[in-house]
């Protein structure tokens, strides 16, 4: 398969979040918010998220790689409708952590992917993406990730240890995923992470460089103050 451009993720993006929607109410989601704007929705999301992982112990070292970790992507609602072929995207954001080690952002991202393979069924999950050194970070900032010939690993809604799970990708990533719903099956995928600098603009007020974000508390939105506070676990 030719390699997917950036205008055409981002159209897959766009459709498949609203031809998603109703997966939704049927998937259920512990973390739905009331929140006024889109962004707001995915930073409470990604709060909901991770506090989920810690309510219900689904990811034991949760904590350990948070603390080692440089910075993490979080995509509380990603969504896949397939067979044979399927599309998968979900909307995220990233964090790291400043000089003094404290958690900074978060920089909006967008996840969208095409699955080539043996595969069905409808599925909704969150991911999470730990990059463990600047170089895993300086690779997603650059659009140097791509996901590509890799099997989808599959984590239930259960406390039973033999449904947890992690892998590593590349030796400085580790990649965790939650799911809810049915899905089954083996694929290629080609995709990306991608920066959302429309959303960026929009939550910030201004346009402002990623690393900026990442790397200054001058810019900081106050209503994402309880995503860093979970991120170093004191929310």
């Amino acid at each position: 398969m030719k390699k997917m451009t950036s205008s055409t993720l981002l159209a897959l993006t766009l459709f498949l979040v609203c031809a998603c929607n109703p997966v939704k109410k049927f998937v259920g989601s512990p973390c739905f918010t009331n929140s006024s704007t889109p962004m707001q929705r995915i930073v409470d999301s990604s709060t909901c998220a991770l506090n989920q992982l810690r309510i219900k112990d689904k990811l034991p070292h949760l904590d350990q790689l948070l603390a080692e970790a440089r910075a993490v992507l979080i995509f509380p609602d990603v969504y896949k409708a397939a067979f044979f072929v399927g599309a998968e995207v979900g909307p995220g954001v990233l964090c790291a952590k400043d000089e003094t080690g404290f958690w900074n952002g978060p920089v909006f991202f967008n996840m969208a992917g095409i699955d080539i393979g043996w595969q069905g069924g409808v599925e909704g999950k969150a991911l999470l993406v730990f990059l463990m050194d600047d170089q895993a970070l300086d690779d997603v900032l650059g659009g140097k990730i791509n996901l590509s010939l890799g099997a989808d690993l599959a984590i239930g809604h259960t406390a039973d240890r033999s449904n947890r799970g992690t892998f590593d990708a590349e030796g400085n990533m580790v990649m965790f995923v939650d799911q809810a719903g049915v899905y089954g099956g083996m694929s290629y995928r080609t995709g990306a992470f991608m920066v959302s600098n429309d959303f960026n603009t929009r939550y910030y007020g201004k346009k402002v460089s990623v690393r900026e974000l990442l790397m200054t508390h001058k810019y900081d939105n106050p209503e994402a103050g309880q995503l860093p506070l979970s991120l170093a676990g004191l929310y």
